[in-house]
């Protein structure tokens, strides 16, 4: 009993010194998702950042849970252990939930993209949203793009009075190039022809691919610690009862 309660209380330790290396990995996968793609909140919407918040949440308190569960492994203290097994089935259910809710969001990237977008437009270069204004030009100079679906969506806009674009439509910026390109015989060689929607939903599909399995697998791995956890525990009373 006593050299099977020792395997099992240093299986236990490693485990957490992995585990509080999976909460590190999630803190910084989440937050470089975070930080990829605040840029685009008026576009996302808050939902759609809402998984990585909880992610960076979970991961710090994975941290502090791997550090209570080695103290309870080394003191071998049977509370502890079975705190510490309340805990991990607490954060397996948030991440598991956190899991599914990316990955059910990004089924409905194309559609979230499209309705906001196309409300953004109407904003572009319209005083007290300097933000919005923003937030396209960083995009379709970054992402390649132009418009929603394509760079004639910009006709339907107050600020395009049918024939113009935001100059960062254009392949090669210049300060006003993108006047009256909207009815330029040239528009297909000169500007972004892609739309917007296309390009960032399939960027962000594939993080929140990433991200959904990534929370998923470290949950499952966190199955392990319980199970360890719990026969610690159980080792913990049975030495107590037989002295």
């Amino acid at each position: 009993m006593e050299t099977g309660m020792k395997f099992i209380k240093y299986l236990l330790f490693i485990f957490n010194l992995l585990f509080a290396v999976s909460g590190i990995t999630l803190i910084i996968t989440a937050g470089v998702i975070q930080g990829l793609y605040s840029t685009y909140l008026d576009f996302l919407g808050n939902e759609f950042l809402s998984a990585p918040m909880l992610f960076i949440i979970v991961g710090v308190v994975i941290f502090l849970v791997a550090f209570f569960g080695c103290c309870g492994a080394v003191r071998e203290n049977n509370c502890m252990m079975i705190t510490f097994s309340v805990f991990l089935g607490l954060i397996f259910i948030c991440e598991l939930a956190g899991g599914i809710a990316a990955y059910v969001l990004r089924n409905d990237v194309d559609a979230t993209l499209t309705e906001n977008m196309f409300k953004a437009q109407q904003q572009y270069n319209v005083t007290g949203h300097e933000g919005v204004t923003e937030t396209w030009n960083i995009m379709q100079n970054e992402v390649h793009c132009c418009g929603v679906q394509n760079y004639t969506d910009w006709a339907n806009t107050t600020f395009s009075h049918g024939v113009n674009v935001p100059d960062s439509c254009c392949k090669e910026y210049t300060l006003g190039c993108g006047l009256n390109m909207i009815l330029s015989p040239d528009a297909d060689e000169r500007l972004w022809t892609v739309g917007c929607v296309p390009e960032l939903a399939k960027q962000v599909k594939h993080k929140a691919g990433v991200f959904a399995g990534i929370g998923v697998g470290i949950a499952f791995i966190q199955l392990i610690g319980i199970v360890f956890a719990c026969l610690l525990a159980k080792a913990i009373r049975g030495s107590y009862h037989s002295v």
